[in-house]
């Protein structure tokens, strides 16, 4: 009797070890992955070049559901707020590093409230305009915004295609104004309807139109051409020595989530990223793909973030309520 007792106990010890394994093991079930803007814009593009990969590599759906408004900060908060389960993540802009530049009365913090997980990849800056623009080239912007007002828009207040624009006035003491919008996609809809100058924005969401002849790239803000507009200068070649700007997309989670989770999942986005049908669909929006892991990201975010206060700065941009 004693004996059958003990292997009874034994049995529900093992089955009682064997579930909490189970729930242990991430992913378990379907994550949510917060992107904090309007369908179809850059930070979507982004996520969607990589996450059906990462989605096959973790054994689990990944969701990308949009919370767009306030510059993203509606998105973000929520995911600020969720457990730290993993099961809820944020992709990002870049300016999730500048948001306590841009608002004074953050319902978060930045950089405490959340764990950087991964950067789902880097691509140029073009400055695009309308086909019928008569703006034919960036030094032709240039010259103009000396007498009259240029208005450039981007997909949020304080991104970096946003402070890619801003360096260019403080560097060339200009005065332009920017028009920022809740994504690209309708930013993009503003430039090519005429109702704004210049659009400044990564390749993805900009080559088709650029290629189908209904934009004009200007510029781009990197150091050396893109090798898919070999035609198209630099900022730096076009009367702006020394400009360099790349922009990026991240991955966040709340605060409390452990670090095997994060790791996990960082893991993943660089396998990934490293699949031959992944670069080729990178390379077909001038994506650059990212090999950093958590560790590396969160100290690449500080050093972005020292950089990109410190020009917010200099434009004289004040943190907004």
């Amino acid at each position: 009797m004693h004996r059958r007792v003990t292997m009874i106990v034994a049995a529900v010890l093992a089955a009682a070890s064997a579930g909490a394994q189970a729930q242990d093991k991430y992913p378990s079930r379907s994550i949510v992955l917060i992107s904090p803007y309007q369908a179809g814009g850059t930070t979507e593009t982004f996520a969607r070049l990589i996450m059906d990969d990462v989605a096959a590599i973790l054994g689990q759906p990944i969701v990308i559901e949009q919370k767009p408004g306030a510059a993203g900060t509606i998105g973000a908060r929520l995911v600020a707020n969720a457990k730290g389960d993993g099961y809820t993540l944020l992709a990002n802009t870049s300016q999730h590093v500048m948001y306590e530049g841009m608002f004074a009365n953050l319902p978060f913090q930045p950089m405490k409230d959340f764990r950087p997980v991964g950067v789902l990849g880097s691509a140029p800056i073009i400055v695009v305009t309308r086909e019928g623009s008569p703006y034919k080239t960036f030094r032709d912007v240039l010259e103009a915004a000396k007498t009259k007002d240029i208005t450039f828009a981007s997909g949020a207040q304080g991104s970096l295609p946003h402070l890619t624009g801003e360096r260019v006035t403080v560097q060339g003491n200009f005065r332009m104004s920017h028009v920022p919008f809740s994504g690209t996609a309708p930013a993009l809809t503003n430039v090519l309807g005429g109702h704004v100058d210049l659009l400044y924005s990564t390749a993805a969401s900009v080559m088709p139109q650029i290629r189908g002849g209904k934009l004009r790239a200007l510029a781009v803000s990197t150091k050396d051409r893109m090798s898919e507009l070999p035609d198209v200068p630099t900022i730096a070649e076009s009367g702006m020595p020394g400009f360099d700007v790349t922009a990026w997309y991240g991955v966040w989670a709340p605060k409390d989530t452990s670090q095997e989770i994060v790791d996990a999942f960082n893991k993943a986005m660089r396998e990934a990223s490293a699949r031959p049908e992944v670069l080729k669909r990178m390379e077909a929006v001038s994506v650059t793909p990212s090999s950093l892991t958590a560790q590396q990201f969160a100290a690449f975010a500080e050093s972005e973030r020292k950089t990109w206060l410190e020009v917010m700065k200099r434009a004289n941009m004040k943190p907004g309520n």
